[in-house]
């Protein structure tokens, strides 16, 4: 199993953490501190961040030369695969019920790339991908925590809903030296369908200005369900393997996500 070494995590996301707090130190605004009661207001915020995600990929119920076990295939599989963040952005409304008690709804769009995966006797290399994530979050607020009642730590759960995966990739086949049959490859088309997340999160919002707020935040996020589709391989041209094989494949996806952004408040 792949993971982010600590190395590259901290070069590709050093620059967004210096930027971030350049210019939240730049704008920091002095002698303010959060209002007595927040009951009523509403914050608009954009975040980005980083994420060590990880997907099981399954495979079953196969058919055709290559669940064929005969022919040296297996009608069923199973992997885990890294999914390298790419970029990723989120607009973020939440509203004060009370002082404490927040209610919001959240838009992100992700980019990831899979690092290399082999649920059979084959490379599967997916191309990088885009997700758009529908979040319902509900958190409770607490009460500023440091002398100058700028601080505010926050702890969440959050539901969302993904309404379905589409990329492209490549499956690469080592030689079949029974067959006389050197290595091939073959594209892929994955549509995997609509699937609903559960997640934790765990943060703090600073108040940098009157009406502005430097956010960061953790949160761990899972598929409540995998996102399925029929794979279709067809790699060869030859009998006996010159048949399409098919095979149920489901991907679930579970990770750690550090996100850091503004809101304004009004």
């Amino acid at each position: 199993m792949n993971v982010v070494s600590p190395g590259s995590f901290v070069a590709r996301s050093l620059p967004v953490a210096v930027l971030f707090a350049f210019t939240s130190c730049a704008m920091i605004q002095k002698d303010i501190q959060f209002e007595e009661d927040f009951t009523g207001k509403n914050t608009l915020g954009v975040s980005t961040g980083w994420a060590f995600v990880e997907a099981d990929v399954d495979l079953s119920d196969g058919t055709g030369p290559l669940a064929n076990p005969i022919l040296g295939g297996t009608d069923v599989g199973s992997s885990t695969t890294t999914l390298d963040p790419v970029f990723g952005i989120g607009i973020k409304y939440f509203h004060y019920i009370t002082n404490n008690w927040v209610l919001g709804a959240i838009y992100e769009h992700r980019i990831f790339d899979p690092q290399s995966t082999r649920p059979l006797s084959a490379d599967v290399d997916i191309d990088s991908f885009g997700t758009n994530h529908f979040i319902i979050d509900g958190r409770y607020q607490f009460d500023p925590v440091d002398r100058a009642k700028r601080l505010r730590p926050f702890v969440g759960l959050q539901l969302g809903y993904v309404p379905g995966i589409s990329a492209d990739g490549k499956v690469s086949y080592a030689p079949v030296s029974a067959l006389g049959l050197p290595a091939t490859s073959e594209k892929i088309n994955l549509e995997g369908d609509g699937f609903f997340t559960l997640g934790f999160i765990a943060g703090a919002s600073y108040l940098v200005r009157e009406n502005m707020t430097f956010d960061v935040g953790a949160f761990y996020e899972y598929a409540l369900s995998p996102t399925s589709d029929t794979l279709v391989l067809d790699p060869y041209d030859v009998p006996p393997l010159d048949q399409p094989s098919t095979y149920k494949g489901e991907l679930l996806e579970s990770g750690l996500y550090l996100t850091a952004g503004f809101s304004w408040i009004f």
